[in-house]
């Protein structure tokens, strides 16, 4: 090979590094679409946010359920794209602040421990095809527990968690200490630390195995447990005894109210049109009210009508209005 023709394969070596590593740091196509979609009907804590690429809060939710797609989560859990279904505003929020929930239960420990089914979590990261999940657990189990899920085990629609019932002939244990160990098998390896909740009561284990000093468990609550325990770390309960441990009532979500003078119009959008946050055409778009909708007409000025979705499911940030060209709404 000549000295040229070794300078072209060096180049070409070179121009092939760069290419990598802006793939890499633009994210390729492939890359994207792995991301997470969920989508749902869900009930977001009054007053969280969603911002502006820029960061600017342009609408915050009321509390009341709103149907919504987020995607483009980060992968440091950060912020994600979000999409108020309807009454369409673009933008972005802190993906810890929106309820997630476990359609199936995800593992934490692989083949040990569990986020149950239909439980609350929040997202914290994300990868290809997959968000790390994280539930926070008080009573009767107390600790934080991570795990990857695949796109398809979340969704935003709030879910009734389901009970579970003990194997016909199973024990129920206690524990006898704030702290035990939980272990992959007999004297195996320890999986995660079992943490009683700061409010004294006890752990209920179901075991239907026993082998000398150890014991085969199971416990099913927001965390799913199975593995072995320390026998002396646990109490039988007497036979036929079970110890309820009842889960929380379900969180009952009040309506938001409008507090405004007279009686909103109610106006049903047969096209969808821009919705802006100003009154002005020089005003970016924040989304758009699309077409079925039914909206409140607040006021008119100038030509253009102040809006509010009849769900009140989102509203604008302080004394902010969403505005629409009064004429695309046939007014």
């Amino acid at each position: 090979m000549t000295r040229r023709d070794m300078m072209k394969t060096t180049e070409k070596r070179v121009l092939a590094a760069l290419t990598s590593v802006m793939l890499f740091a633009t994210g390729s196509p492939a890359e994207a679409e792995d991301g997470c979609t969920l989508q749902g009907d869900v009930v977001v804590p009054k007053g969280v946010a969603i911002s502006d690429s820029g960061g600017t809060d342009i609408a915050q939710f009321t509390g009341a359920k709103a149907a919504l797609s987020m995607s483009g989560f980060s992968s440091s859990g950060g912020r994600a794209k979000v999409q108020t279904l309807g009454f369409r505003i673009d933008g972005y929020v802190r993906s810890r602040e929106i309820p997630v929930y476990t359609a199936r239960s995800v593992p934490s420990y692989t083949g040990h421990v569990w986020i149950a089914e239909s439980r609350r979590v929040s997202v914290v990261g994300a990868g290809p095809g997959k968000l790390r999940v994280e539930k926070s657990v008080s009573a009767p189990l107390r600790g934080t527990f991570t795990a990857w899920a695949p796109c398809d085990a979340l969704t935003l629609t709030e879910r009734v968690a389901t009970g579970w019932t003990p194997p016909g002939g199973a024990r129920g244990y206690v524990t006898r200490r704030d702290n035990i160990n939980l272990y992959s098998s007999e004297q195996g390896e320890v999986v995660t630390s079992l943490q009683r909740g700061g409010d004294g009561s006890s752990l209920l284990l179901w075991s239907s195995d026993r082998s000398g000093a150890w014991v085969h468990i199971e416990h099913h609550g927001d965390i799913v447990l199975d593995g072995w325990v320390r026998a002396s770390d646990v109490s039988a309960l007497p036979e036929g005894e079970t110890m309820d441990q009842l889960a929380p009532p379900p969180i009952v979500h009040g309506a938001p109210t409008l507090n405004v003078q007279g009686q909103p119009k109610i106006v049903h959008i047969d096209r969808s049109v821009p919705l802006r946050a100003a009154a002005s055409d020089a005003a970016g778009t924040i989304g758009a009210v699309d077409s079925g909708v039914d909206v409140m007409v607040l006021d008119i000025v100038a030509g253009w009508a102040s809006v509010l979705p009849k769900s009140l499911s989102v509203s604008p940030i302080g004394s902010s209005q969403f505005w629409v060209r009064a004429k695309d709404i046939g007014l």
